[in-house]
Order: structure tokens, then C-alpha cells, then sequence
């Protein structure tokens, strides 16, 4: 079985049971997705099988260990790259690292992360389109501070946009959804 099949089997036992944020949609349709959105992007099959497996490590109980033992150590290595590394800090410390994070983030883990934003952000603006502003009642952190997070993420992965097409999607999105990269506070 190759990796990006055996990746969605790990990912979809590690979220079964699991659901989107305030949705009846399971999780897996996420992971699930930035696999797609990655494959779309040409990557590489351990990048792939690295975003299908990208909330395994901050939002179920598989381990580091367990990764690199199925996967190898690139794919664990990616996949921790993606992950929130401390859930205790508040919700603005944890993004202010994940935008920080960017500046010495390796194209492949520039990749994942990209992805992974891009699919919330597409869920959101369907949502929005669904249910309106109600869509931001389901964050921690309502509009203004979602719209610093993502269009902060775009301002640090723009120097990427020649090697990482994502990012131009990304961008388009945050505007679409926010009306601007510039945040109003």
C-alpha cells in the first residue's frame, strides 16, 4: 500500500468520531482535503501523506513515535512542523507562534501549513455564504482577530508565492472572506 494510502487510513481511525468545528460533518473531510489541495500542487507523496496526517498530532492521541514508525521521519517532521506546539498558551501566543514559525519554515513545511490554512478558509467562506456572520461564533477569537491570523499568515508567506502557488489562493481567500489584507484595528 503506498504512503498516501496508508496515510488516510492512519488519519481517518486517529479522527474517527470526530467532527468540523460546530458542524455534523466529520473531521476527516479536512485532513482529507489538504491532501487534495496538495496533490493538486504536485507535491511530493510524503508532503501529500504529511497534510492528510497534519492534525493527528494536536487533535488526537497518535504520537510523534507513532508517525515516524509508519511514516518516516520527513513525513513525522511535517506533520510537527503543521502542529501547535504548546495548547496551553492563549489562543493569540499560539498564532503569533505559527506566524513566527513561517520565517524559518522549509518550503515542504511552508506547503502543509498553506494548505492547511486554505482549507479552514474555504470551509469558512462556504459558511458564510450558508449562515452569515454567524459562521464566527464557532472560534475562540471572532472576525477582526481571525482576519489578523489569516492575513498576517499571507504578509509571511508571500515570499514564497514563485514556489508555492497556494499561497496565491490563500490571498485570494482572505480577501474574499475579509475584504482586505489589512486588518481594521
Amino acid at each position: 500500500m503506498n504512503l498516501i494510502n496508508q496515510a488516510i487510513i492512519f488519519a481517518a481511525k486517529a479522527h474517527m468520531g470526530q467532527m468540523r468545528k460546530s458542524s455534523d460533518i466529520p473531521y476527516i473531510t479536512h485532513p482529507f482535503s489538504v491532501g487534495m489541495l496538495l496533490q493538486k500542487e504536485n507535491c511530493s507523496e510524503q508532503v501529500i501523506a504529511a497534510g492528510i496526517l497534519h492534525d493527528t498530532l494536536e487533535d488526537t492521541s497518535a504520537t510523534y513515535e507513532q508517525l515516524k514508525d509508519h511514516f518516516g521521519i520527513h513525513v513525522a517532521n511535517l506533520v510537527l512542523a503543521a502542529s501547535e506546539k504548546d495548547k496551553s498558551l492563549s489562543w493569540e501566543e499560539r498564532k503569533k507562534h505559527t506566524i513566527d514559525s513561517l520565517k524559518e519554515a522549509a518550503l515542504e513545511e511552508i506547503q502543509v501549513i498553506t494548505a492547511d490554512k486554505l482549507h479552514n478558509l474555504i470551509t469558512i467562506h462556504s459558511d458564510l455564504d450558508r449562515i452569515g456572520e454567524a459562521v464566527w461564533d464557532r472560534f475562540k477569537r471572532g472576525k477582526v482577530d481571525q482576519h489578523w491570523y489569516y492575513a498576517s499568515m499571507v504578509r509571511e508567506l508571500m515570499i514564497h508565492q514563485n514556489e508555492c502557488r497556494l499561497i496565491l489562493e490563500l490571498e485570494k481567500e482572505v480577501i474574499e472572506v475579509f475584504g482586505s489584507l489589512e486588518v481594521p484595528y
